[in-house]
Order: structure tokens, then sequence, then C-alpha cells
């Protein structure tokens, strides 16, 4: 995988912000910028959270539900990934999702956790998002 900063640097993924440009909320220690907006998802209180998509007659609603930045014209499943938080690190975990998840553009391995860093760009169909930590 690309070191983050570089590829950044280099335009690896085209106009995506350097994440030191982005200010979390007071109190906040990670979040999720949803690239294309300037809106950042909050990762407060919890060790594990669910990404995807919420729809009609949905028993079980993603922890963090991206419906509103057209995640299912993206590609979005249900119930596509998940961030977990440990003291050691923050990992990422394709949920058997139908589009994939990647990061730094590389396909993740279903069912298998990933290291993910500041900067870092995870990739659920075709939404893209960046890790954002305050101490990186």
């Amino acid at each position: 995988m690309v070191a983050t900063r570089e590829a950044v640097a280099q335009g690896v993924f085209g106009d995506v912000p350097h994440p030191d440009t982005v200010e979390l909320q007071s109190g906040v220690l990670l979040g999720l910028r949803v690239l294309g907006t300037d809106e950042i998802l909050p990762l407060i209180g919890r060790e594990n959270y669910t990404l995807g998509r919420s729809g009609e007659g949905q028993a079980v609603i993603p922890d963090i539900d991206l419906s509103q930045y057209s995640a299912f014209e993206s590609g979005v499943s249900r119930i596509h990934s998940e961030i977990r938080l440990t003291e050691e690190y923050v990992a990422v975990v394709d949920l058997d999702s139908a589009n994939g998840t990647l990061v730094n553009n590389a396909r993740l391995d279903p069912q298998k956790a990933t290291p993910v860093h500041h900067g870092d760009i995870i990739q659920l169909g075709q939404l893209r998002l960046q890790l954002i930590s305050r101490y990186h």
C-alpha cells in the first residue's frame, strides 16, 4: 500500500484534500471525512461502527448511515463494512459487501481486519471516505 501522505502529495487519489487540513470537533479523536462534501462523521463513544445504508423494512440499521451521500447509487451495501477501534490500532473490515471495500485503492479480503491510519482513503463501492485522526 502506498503511504497516504506520499499518495496525496503525488495526486494518486485525484482531488483528495490533505488530511491535515481538517479540524475535528472538540473532544473528537477520530472521524471519517465524506469526500466530495465538507462533512466529517465523528467516531466517538464506541469501539465498533458498522457502515452502510438504510432501506425500507430493514431490520438492522448501520451505525453510520451513508444514505444521504448517495450510498445506494454508489454501490454501498446495507451493512457494508465495520470500523474497529482498539487501543493499538484502527481497522476496517469488509462485511461480505456486494461491491467490496478498498483502502488506498487496495481491495480488502472479506472478514479480515485491515489497519488504517490518518489520511487513508476507505472506499465503499464508489463512495470514498478519509480517516481523520487528531493524533497521528
